[in-house]
């Protein structure tokens, strides 16, 4: 393993693919943890290509699992499961600037990447620092993010014709808008 530790009694955050857990003695990191070694290896293969181009958290480990740290003597008898260590990212507010900002995010990583982000809705981008700037960056890198299966979700290519409908109907932005490629 190494010398990281999972901080058990800070903070946690659950999403689909995976649950996000402070790492000890780091405060601008996480630890991203998978059901299994696979799907760590898949996120974490997309994950550094974006995070090359500053379109994804920095990576601070490779695929890994890590020990909890002791927590009011209470401290699990496993390690983690499968996942590794990135900057942590700061949730945006949902608005329709936000969501002018994740389309445009959508749009740079398919023209540098060639990837279609299709699970871009607000809870897979978040907030990084850069030069004392916020950065929006993706941060689900796991494969169904850019697969076509999760079209159902986020703001992504023709928008602003999707939010105007939106508006008019009062129904949930994050549900009614998807990606049209």
């Amino acid at each position: 393993m190494n010398n990281y530790l999972i901080d058990y009694s800070g903070w946690s955050d659950e999403g689909g693919s995976c649950q996000v857990y402070p790492i000890k003695d780091h405060k601008s990191w996480v630890f991203k943890e998978f059901r299994n070694k696979r799907k760590a290896q898949e996120s974490y293969k997309y994950h550094k290509l974006l995070a090359k181009l500053d379109l994804a958290p920095k990576l601070y480990s490779k695929v890994i699992r890590l020990e909890f740290a002791e927590d009011e003597g209470f401290k699990p008898d496993e390690p983690s499961d499968w996942g590794y260590i990135t900057e942590r990212a700061y949730p945006i507010k949902h608005t329709d600037n936000s969501m002018k900002k994740i389309q445009s995010l959508v749009e740079i990583i398919q023209n540098k990447t060639g990837l279609k982000f299709w699970d871009c809705h607000w809870f897979n981008v978040g907030l990084v620092l850069r030069e004392d700037k916020k950065k929006l960056v993706c941060i689900d890198t796991g494969k169904e993010s850019f697969s076509e299966i999760s079209n159902a979700w986020g703001g992504c290519p023709n928008l602003g014709q999707n939010v105007a409908t939106v508006k008019n109907t009062n129904v949930d932005v994050v549900r009614i808008n998807y990606a049209i490629y």
